[in-house]
């Protein structure tokens, strides 16, 4: 179990640095009129959205009986290459992911459902975070962890929701205290979401190389 939790740390950090899903996090409790209920809602639709994609993957390698073992090192080595791959993409474009979409600026009137859909979507519609939730699942399905494999996946769901908890947490500890220090955030992850997001992918892919040539 232990090992399988150190594993889920690479993809859980995929998701978790989505400086998208901050940014989304921040101004939700920054510019909505009902800022706890708001934010609350969008990290828990975040959560069930992971828990449940997770989820399905898990049971993957029992429908695909062939997959019921641990996973072999070239899969890792593939995935390590195609996260290499992808953060160098994405460093090359860093300069130009500084803007986020239109419809964010217009959403002051949502109510929490509406909050908890948004959260729900960001990680279904994002290839990126699809991808990480099924090397998440195939890696607990294929740890044969018994019914401590829903343990494993909301641990996976709860790192990967980290970043996005802190804004909200802060906002509902200390309310509006937290505008200033919030919105320093969202600014930075403007300037600097190509570059985390490629650092991150790079970092994970290194680690998933390393795995996949040492066997671990």
């Amino acid at each position: 179990m232990s090992s399988v939790l150190s594993q889920l740390v690479a993809p859980a950090m995929v998701v978790a640095v989505s400086p998208f899903s901050i940014i989304a996090a921040v101004i939700l409790v920054l510019h909505t009129d009902r800022p706890r209920p708001n934010g609350l809602a969008f990290l828990a639709g975040r959560v069930i959205a992971l828990a449940a994609v997770t989820a399905v993957f898990v049971h993957a390698p029992r429908l695909l009986g062939d997959l019921d073992r641990p996973i072999p090192p070239r899969v890792l080595i593939t995935a390590g290459a195609v996260c290499l791959a992808f953060g160098a993409w994405v460093w090359i474009r860093r300069d130009r992911m500084t803007h986020e979409p239109r419809w964010l600026s217009s959403i002051n009137r949502i109510t929490p459902l509406g909050a908890a859909a948004i959260g729900i979507l960001l990680v279904v519609t994002n290839p990126k975070m699809l991808a990480a939730n099924a090397g998440a699942g195939l890696l607990i399905g294929t740890a044969d962890l018994g019914m401590a494999g829903a343990g494993a996946v909301v641990y996976y769901s709860a790192l990967a929701s980290s970043t996005v908890a802190v804004p909200v947490f802060a906002y509902v500890a200390v309310g509006a205290r937290a505008d200033d220090r919030l919105t320093r955030l969202k600014d930075w992850l403007h300037r600097r979401s190509g570059v985390v997001s490629a650092v991150i992918l790079l970092a994970v892919g290194a680690a998933l190389l390393v795995a996949g040539t040492t066997g671990r």
